[in-house]
């Protein structure tokens, strides 16, 4: 049952974190780190405040509104809605609530109102993610691709009350960056071996070099379309150089450090693959993987193993303190999976990717 108090208002945008009126969006991070908290039964999947509000900040790339929930001066629940610029039909939607205010009513009012919202711009294909612990048991949700499932739990009756379809199970993975590197290594020489004498590796940490900007901006665009995504709406996103020098100043400005892995063709100049990580101001921090992708036509080279096996051992070397990669993957996208696992991934939870697609009616 819902608060006679309750109030629902637009989620502000603080200049800084240390603003008299960055309250709210701080209590958006918390609120948000602790229910997938006690979701995923991990702290590994934890936000920076800091990296969320140079993302909000940045409205030249995405878009993102908030609404807080508040029982008295209480900040009980946040939802949020957010898209690429560049793209016209999809939205990211979520509703994190506190744990004592967890109720479905609450949730459902929260997530009508980020529908609205992202319906008032045209988007018509709503797209939201559930967390899991691994190793359910009882009732589950197979997802349609014919891989993975998850438990049949208060998060996927959530989704399912309120018109989303499961439509991909991802695996969240851990790579301990503490134990041994001997199968990256053997897996690395296999590789090269494998991979002959038309590619070649560049990496760096930091700013994107010059050099290697146009093509690396080229290849993360294609994350968009050519990752597995099951039958959800994909959409070209627009990456070019000046977006990439965008993303650097930003991760500058929170404190963040990226590291870039690319195997270049030799014969084109084309970039054939990347691996990309991340990590927060706090070098103790479990590291973000950003992105693996081979290009289709590089395809059966071994080129997602060079780049993803360079990647952890530079990364390691260059952050030698941080104790784990976190990676999400498709159930479906086996050879990924493969990689993953030889080297030492283990899975630490399942990720279900729903979506509702929005009558032309809806929002109007």
């Amino acid at each position: 049952m819902i608060s006679e108090t309750l109030t629902i208002a637009p989620l502000h945008v603080p200049e800084s974190l240390d603003a008299e009126d960055a309250a709210d969006f701080r209590a958006m991070v918390r609120i948000g780190n602790d229910q997938w908290r006690r979701d995923s039964g991990t702290d590994l999947l934890d936000e920076d405040e800091l990296d969320l509000l140079t993302r909000w900040q940045n409205t030249i790339d995405s878009t993102h509104r908030g609404l807080v929930a508040r029982v008295g001066d209480r900040v009980v629940g946040v939802a949020v809605c957010t898209w690429d610029n560049s793209t016209t039909q999809t939205a990211e939607v979520w509703v994190n609530l506190e744990e004592e205010h967890q109720n479905a009513e609450l949730h459902d009012r929260l997530l009508a109102e980020v529908e609205a919202i992202a319906a008032a711009d045209g988007r018509r294909a709503l797209q939201l993610y559930s967390i899991h612990r691994p190793g359910g048991s009882g009732d589950m949700l197979d997802s349609p691709t014919g891989f993975g499932r998850i438990p049949r739990d208060r998060l996927a009756d959530d989704q399912l009350r309120n018109g989303y379809v499961l439509q991909q199970i991802e695996r969240v993975s851990a790579f301990d960056l503490q134990a041994s590197f001997d199968e990256v290594d053997r897996l690395l020489d296999e590789a090269l071996a494998a991979a002959g004498p038309d590619y070649r590796m560049v990496s760096w940490t930091g700013r994107t070099p010059e050099e290697h900007i146009d093509g690396y901006a080229t290849i993360v665009a294609r994350m968009s379309t050519d990752v597995p995504a099951g039958e959800m709406v994909t959409e070209q996103r627009a990456w070019d150089a000046e977006r990439i020098r965008r993303r650097d100043e930003r991760m500058e400005r929170a404190g963040r450090l990226m590291g870039v892995v690319l195997v270049i063709h030799e014969p084109t100049g084309q970039v054939a693959a990347f691996n990309d990580l991340c990590i927060g101001p706090d070098r103790t921090t479990p590291t973000e993987q950003f992105g693996t992708l081979v290009a289709p036509e590089h395809r059966g080279r071994k080129l997602g193993s060079i780049v993803k096996c360079v990647g952890l051992r530079r990364w390691h070397e260059a952050v030698p303190e941080s104790p784990c990669v976190v990676t999400w993957n498709a159930e479906e996208n086996r050879y990924m999976l493969d990689v993953n696992e030889r080297v030492g991934f283990r899975p630490i939870a399942y990720s279900g990717a729903w979506e509702k697609k929005l009558g032309s009616e809806e929002g109007a």
